[in-house]
């Protein structure tokens, strides 16, 4: 009889994980090949094998501190195939949360890669939390664009959302935000109102010079280009086109990529 070989693609050894109170069996190829964490733990000499964890299911790799959904989310990417065989890819933004979450602690980098691009599809994360999740896992992509949006934005900053991002990070959008110049604008404007339309007048010397008078029975009014500046309340509907990119680098010290 001739000697028994291991297919070299299809003989698979498999891994044992407790997350919480579940056990996990399943390849150990993805974690070896794609996992900078992983892959220096598997490489580690090992001596007596009954001492080995992960083998079997009376003495796991014990995943402190993971919880067992963003586990199982993480393997629904690692596992997939196009056939349907396997689990599902991850649905909504929770789920692939839980798979950034997991490949940026582990050091799966394709992973996290893909799971950073699926979240840029959902336009329905809440920008507090979009700005919390950058911070928290490096997306230097998302801070400034997103801040952007915030500051610009007519409905001020909630305490729900300086909770969810941290109350330093939501004072600072806050001054930003307060931090717009009030201009003269040039307008032309009635001393005294009679109902009439405004008229031209003769042009004298200034930039607000242009002026004329009108004379009824009993009244006088008179047109000119003034400067005014005019403050009411209300949503700032007026400031959603600016750009607040500069003064958000200065305020939070974030360096220009180049």
């Amino acid at each position: 009889m001739s000697e028994i070989s291991k297919h070299e693609r299809f003989y698979m050894n498999t891994v044992t994980f407790l997350v919480e109170d579940c056990l996990f069996k399943v390849p150990r190829s993805p974690f070896e090949t794609e996992s900078t964490v992983f892959k220096d733990m598997f490489s580690l000499p090992v001596g007596d094998l009954q001492g080995v964890e992960g083998l079997d299911d009376v003495k796991p790799i014990r995943l402190e501190g993971t919880k067992k959904d963003d586990f199982e989310q993480l393997m629904r990417v690692l596992l997939h195939r196009t056939n349907g065989l396997s689990p599902e890819f991850p649905v909504n933004a929770e789920q692939w949360t839980s798979v950034l979450k997991l490949s940026t602690l582990w050091g799966f980098s394709r992973v996290r890669q893909a799971a950073i691009s699926r979240l840029d599809r959902f336009t329905t994360i809440p920008l507090a939390e979009k700005i919390a999740l950058a911070y928290e896992y490096e997306l230097e992509s998302w801070l400034l664009p997103t801040m952007n949006e915030l500051v610009r934005r007519p409905k001020s900053i909630t305490m729900e959302e300086a909770r969810c991002m941290g109350f330093e990070t939501a004072l600072k959008l806050a001054s930003v935000r307060e931090q717009l110049a009030l201009r003269s604008v040039p307008q032309e404007i009635r001393h005294q109102s009679c109902g009439e339309a405004p008229t031209s007048g003769s042009r004298r010397n200034g930039p607000w010079a242009q002026q004329t008078s009108m004379y009824t029975s009993n009244t006088t009014v008179t047109h000119c280009r003034c400067p005014t500046e005019e403050l009411i309340p209300g949503p700032r509907a007026d400031v959603q086109k600016l750009d607040f990119t500069p003064l958000l680098r200065t305020t939070f010290n974030i360096v220009a990529i180049k």
